[in-house]
Parts: structure tokens; sequence; C-alpha cells
């Protein structure tokens, strides 16, 4: 008799907790790195030659506030400062591509594209220091940060191309 509560449904349980422990403490393979960092380096690529759509410019957004949670996270410090500054450029080149009303990709100053590169840079160094228990910690906490900002959409990149999940 459950005296008026539902049965007990049992919880799935991992088969080899070691092979789980041990996934989310190793560093990223290099094909994972390469699935985090090549669609990032493609965006600035475009975003640099004037023809990003505004995913490849969303893409470049998700680095930096991925590189703000791993900033937080405390993993690799001292980037904060950069990050910001590449926020802002960021925010602008988005304004201006949108000041139509429809995304045409801007020019860019100089200042930006040496932004931009530094992003890549700076994305690459901080992913291949984390574990992969680490990575996903930070960009689920980058998730949840842009879906509770106001205005905040976020988009599901894996439907939209094949990146690390």
């Amino acid at each position: 008799m459950t005296h008026g509560r539902p049965p007990r449904r049992p919880r799935p349980m991992a088969t080899n907790l070691v092979n789980v422990a041990a996934m989310r403490a190793t560093r990223l393979t290099q094909v994972e790195l390469d699935q985090v960092i090549n669609p990032l380096r493609d965006a600035v690529a475009a975003l640099r030659r004037g023809v990003a759509t505004e995913f490849e410019w969303q893409l470049a957004v998700t680095a930096v506030n991925i590189g703000d949670a791993i900033e937080t996270q405390g993993v690799v410090r001292g980037l904060a400062g950069h990050f910001r500054s590449i926020d802002l450029a960021l925010l602008e080149i988005g304004k201006r591509a949108r000041s139509t009303g429809d995304w045409q990709p801007p020019a860019l100053y100089y200042e930006e594209r040496d932004l931009l590169d530094l992003l890549v840079d700076l994305h690459h160094h901080q992913v291949k220091s984390l574990s992969f228990g680490e990575f996903c910690k930070a960009r689920d906490k980058a998730i949840a940060q842009t879906a509770s900002a106001p205005g905040g959409k976020v988009v599901d990149v894996d439907q939209r191309q094949g990146v690390l999940a």
C-alpha cells in the first residue's frame, strides 16, 4: 500500500562511475577543442571580411560570455579586462550591423579586428586549460546568465551547426 504517495521510481544510475568521473576530470581532446575553437575562428574570419551573419556574431558573443564564466570560476584568471573590452567592441559591431533594422555586416575598425583576434587566442588558451567538467560548468553558467538577462536570447548552437555539447 502506498498511503497516497506515488510508487517509488528508481533513478537512472551511471553504469561506471569511475569512467564518468574520469571523463569530467580530463582535459578536452584535440578533436573536442577543435569543435569549440574552429567555429569561433570561422566566425571571427567572417566578421573581419565583413560578410558575417548575425549567427556568427552571436558565436563571438557566446565565446565572451563563456570566457567571463571561466574567469568567474577561477580556473584561468586575469582576463576579465580583456573580455570587457572585447564585449564592448562586439556590442558596437552589433549596433552598427542592426542600424538599418536588418542585419548588415559592418566594416570593422582596426581596434575591433585586433580585439577579435585576441578573443580567439584568449578563448583557445582558456578552453585548453579546462577539464571537460569545468568547461561544461562554465558553458551552463553562461547560458543561464544570458537566459536570465533582460532581453537575453539563447540560441541552440547544436541545432544550427555541430558544436561540442
